[in-house]
């Protein structure tokens, strides 16, 4: 056990720690992280949340720093580097604020200058985002929450692959990951389709490993990981029957069951009856989660049924459940609907099957991505997740601020917005298209250079609590443009020379010269973000710092004890829930 005489300066060592981890990786032209294993086995990466879980941080501080993380992360998906970047800037700020008072006085400080910081983040945050952000930002209207076709669906999920993947993963995932939500969402008024890939994200998508990235695509219908026992082609929509366990019972009491004038087979009875009523419901394919017995697959070829063995549950279930598939009654549990087709499918040396589904809400398709190793490739598959996320996250933000707006909102969401054909064509001046009110803004340091300048102009809080909270905001567009440190002050200074005209950013041809979005160097596709993310982030930040300031005391313990401890704690919640 050991006393903490200064929390401030041990939370600072901790966090300063983790920031020189995070900050050369920031922004889309960051580096990447190599991670080595014992195994062998090595991780490139340049994802905050991948590089931080990774590190198997041991000390208690820093276990509590990432636990704060990974619970923003779960809200969001978004914002693990500026997390560690805003959290040491503002540490740095508290201890730079009490340095010259006396010990004793400074951990009261500290302490008081946390309490601040949490109540500005209850009473006054939302308010200072509305009136000081929203107002220069753009939005997602529209009949429904997420019509984010064209090009602003493109700015967002640019800006979140950009600053995670290299600028060639980018290339292509940003359009692909467009193309699967656009076809998948035909027709979708009221955010569905981005609710169903980003709940059944696991078996909307296919990792393939061998192939060059170039190769990923969209395909229509559910890739099945498994190619087909028994194949026998079907054109047009068949009838489809799912299974979960074998066919067959056990080989004891066999008899003598004849399917064929030329064919008999060793069963029993049981199995004679199930096969029957395969044929009674005029059943085209059966898709079973077990690898079903010799005998059911010579009887399935010799009646031109195709079978599909150890298909995986969940996607088999998500089938049923798409297909409005009928349970019958009858044992082992059953069930029929009706697919669209099935076809056979490869990639590269690996045979997958293909089956449509009729009768949804939403088109299904799958994603498949490919690449030449297993480390790229599992990082597009962590980058493609992570953009749904986000973008459900923007979905029940915008969703909840149509429904129920406070009067400032409601005055500022009334203001111009992007148009439904705005949506679903190219802004011929994005820059200027996405800079009006709503939900979205600019990656490189927007919502940042906005959120300070509002701060230091507001009422509400304390007003030491609100400069630290200001000038620690601009750590995050500084590490962005590290390389540049000139450009970012000059940047700073005519960003805020213009927000003092009379009409700031909103007006064509008023905007600063500021390059939004456009990547370090300027070039390249315009990128968004969401507003809600930046909000949420500033609010998980604050309450870690709250948290880490009480600190009083730390207690080093072996990871075995710690494991025991925590396996303790789980079987006394399942006592306590039986």
């Amino acid at each position: 056990m050991e006393k903490v005489r200064d929390p401030l300066q041990a939370c600072l060592s901790v966090v300063g720690a983790l920031e020189c981890v995070v900050r050369r990786c920031v922004g889309p032209s960051g580096g990447t992280v190599i991670f080595t294993k014992d195994t062998g086995e090595t991780l490139i990466t340049k994802h905050g949340h991948r590089i931080l879980t990774a590190l198997h941080l041991e000390h208690p501080i820093a276990r509590t720093v990432l636990e704060s993380l990974c619970a923003h992360d779960r809200i969001t998906a978004d914002g693990s580097k500026s997390f560690i970047l805003l959290l040491a800037a503002l540490l740095r700020g508290i201890r730079d604020s009490v340095h010259d008072s006396s010990h004793t006085h400074r951990r009261h400080a500290s302490w008081k200058l946390a309490n601040q910081l949490q109540a500005f983040c209850w009473d006054g945050l939302d308010d200072v985002v509305a009136h000081g952000v929203v107002p220069y930002t753009s939005s997602l209207s529209g009949p429904g929450a997420c019509e984010l076709e064209g090009g602003v669906l493109a700015a967002l999920v640019g800006g979140y692959v950009g600053g995670r993947v290299s600028p060639s993963q980018a290339e292509v995932l940003t359009p692909l990951l467009c193309e699967l939500y656009t076809r998948l969402g035909h027709g979708d008024t009221d955010g569905a389709a981005i609710s169903f890939i980003h709940t059944n994200f696991s078996q909307l998508h296919t990792a393939v490993s061998g192939l060059q990235s170039a190769r990923s695509h969209v395909v229509e219908g559910l890739l099945l990981a498994c190619d087909w026992s028994v194949w026998k082609g079907a054109d047009g929509p068949v009838k489809a029957l799912v299974v979960f366990e074998k066919l067959d019972t056990r080989d004891d009491e066999g008899v003598s069951v004849q399917f064929q004038d030329d064919w008999t087979v060793q069963s029993d009875g049981v199995v004679q009856e199930r096969l029957a009523t395969v044929l009674r419901l005029q059943v085209n394919v059966v898709l079973s989660a077990v690898k079903q017995p010799d005998c059911v697959l010579v009887w399935a070829w010799l009646n031109n049924v195709s079978v599909l063995d150890c298909c995986d549950p969940e996607q088999l279930d998500l089938l049923c459940e798409l297909s409005a598939a009928e349970r019958l009654t009858v044992q082992p549990p059953m069930r029929v609907g009706t697919l669209t087709h099935c076809r056979r499918f490869q990639l590269g040396g690996h045979r997958y099957a293909n089956v449509g589904v009729t009768h949804t809400s939403v088109h299904t398709h799958t994603l498949v991505l490919c690449a030449p190793a297993a480390g790229p490739l599992e990082q597009s598959v962590s980058v493609s997740r992570g953009v749904f996320s986000m973008l459900q996250h923007l979905s029940q933000s915008h969703r909840h601020n149509d429904v129920s707006p406070c009067p400032h909102e409601r005055r500022l969401t009334s203001s111009r917005r992007l148009t439904s054909s705005q949506l679903h064509s190219p802004c011929p001046n994005l820059r200027h298209c996405i800079l009006n009110a709503g939900d979205v803004i600019p990656v490189g340091g927007a919502f940042e250079f906005l959120f300070h300048h509002s701060l230091l102009h507001s009422n509400h809080g304390d007003p030491e609590s609100r400069r630290l909270l200001a000038e620690a905001v601009l750590s995050v567009p500084r590490s962005l443009h590290a390389h540049r440190p000139r450009d970012f002050l000059q940047h700073l200074v005519h960003f805020t020379s213009r927000l003092l005209q009379p009409h700031p950013i909103r007006e064509p041809g008023s905007g600063s010269e500021f390059m939004w979005g456009l990547g370090a160097d300027g070039s390249g596709r315009v990128c968004v973000e969401p507003v809600c993310s930046k909000h949420q982030l500033v609010a998980s930040v604050l309450q870690c710092v709250n948290r880490l300031l009480r600190v009083e005391t730390v207690i080093h313990t072996p990871r075995s004890l710690a494991l025991a401890a925590e396996d303790d704690v789980d079987e006394d919640d399942d006592e306590d829930r039986t």
